[in-house]
């Protein structure tokens, strides 16, 4: 069996301890929750692999930071046999979603614009954040207002509006909201840039996605990216919900990169592979907050590329997201 205090460490809920493991070093004895002795024999069916290997051996060092135990144990880049079926079960409704996206009016950056304070008071929303949309539009509205989007776009290093200045509600909340709504308008700009580009000389001058996936990417891309988590993070939906330890983090990120530059295989549908960007990236669960803010912007991201509206959450409550993606892993 592999060695308890390997997971038992960090054991966090969003970033809170649910539970106290209590130690006692005389007689070597753990005593801990019936729930966290389910997910020690769940982890120790899942990282199995490793046994083979002494914990000190370069090669256990080098798989786990692979992160293959993880993906081979759940497969998030895999396409299997329900997914085909889903595919033929729902294939009047995606012809359905087809036809709308080739006679919609305007591009699908320009709706995502139209609709910024929308995208973001549901995504926020999801994550219990209780500000409605007319206190979103109205930080919305005093951001445009009162603020240079150029400049904080183009220099990371301007303060943010101050929470206070924009509204008078919960300062976490506030700051929650303003930061997805200035993500997401970071989003439909480079978007909108890059249509105003196609056809043009300087097309091929933008960044390409497979620059972030040569050797450079340890380097560079997380120099410039979010920090990924140094802590162990543990799912309060399931005990069968594994996240990856930080260790293999970067790696996974890095397949998560490759999966999506690989392109749809033959009947997969955009959509399809869109909610799966959103799950895998749920489920690796890179940074130590604002998981689901990110995948849903990645999400609406890959929709846009491709032409298709962005996906805005409405009239769905948290326990149901969480319960889908749960279905989906």
């Amino acid at each position: 069996m592999l060695n308890n205090s390997l997971f038992t460490n960090s054991f966090f809920i969003n970033g809170s301890k649910k539970f106290q493991l209590r130690s006692f070093s005389s007689t070597g004895y753990n005593i801990i929750s019936s729930r966290v002795e389910k997910r020690l024999a769940v982890l120790n069916k899942i990282y199995s692999p490793l046994m083979i290997y002494h914990k000190e051996k370069l090669d256990w060092a080098k798989l786990i930071r692979s992160g293959k135990v993880w993906e081979n144990y759940f497969g998030p880049f895999e396409w299997r046999e329900k997914d085909y079926e889903f595919r033929s079960k729902y294939a009047d409704v995606l012809k359905e979603i087809d036809a709308f996206k080739d006679s919609k009016k305007v591009t699908a950056a320009n709706f995502l614009q139209s609709m910024t304070a929308s995208f973001t008071q549901q995504s926020c929303a999801l994550e219990g954040n209780k500000l409605g949309i007319i206190d979103t539009q109205k930080i919305w509205n005093s951001l445009k207002k009162n603020y240079n989007f150029d400049n904080i776009m183009t220099n990371w290093n301007i303060p943010l509006p101050a929470p206070s200045s924009l509204s008078d509600k919960e300062e976490n909340e506030v700051i929650e909201i303003r930061n997805h709504l200035i993500a997401t308008y970071y989003l439909y700009n480079t978007l909108i840039h890059q249509i105003l580009l196609k056809g043009t000389p300087m097309e091929n001058v933008q960044l390409n996605d497979y620059d972030f996936c040569e050797d450079k990417f340890q380097r560079e891309f997380i120099l410039h990216s979010g920090k990924f988590r140094k802590l162990s993070v543990d799912s309060c939906i399931s005990n069968d919900v594994i996240h990856p330890f930080p260790i293999e983090v970067p790696a996974l990120m890095r397949s998560l990169l490759l999966f999506i530059n690989y392109g749809i295989p033959d009947k997969i549908h955009p959509i399809m592979f869109a909610c799966r960007i959103l799950s895998a990236f749920h489920h690796i669960h890179p940074f130590s907050t604002a998981n689901g803010h990110v995948g849903r912007l990645i999400m609406a991201l890959y929709l846009i590329r491709n032409d298709y509206l962005p996906v805005i959450f409405h009239q769905i409550n948290q326990e149901e997201y969480n319960s889908t993606l749960l279905m989906s892993k």
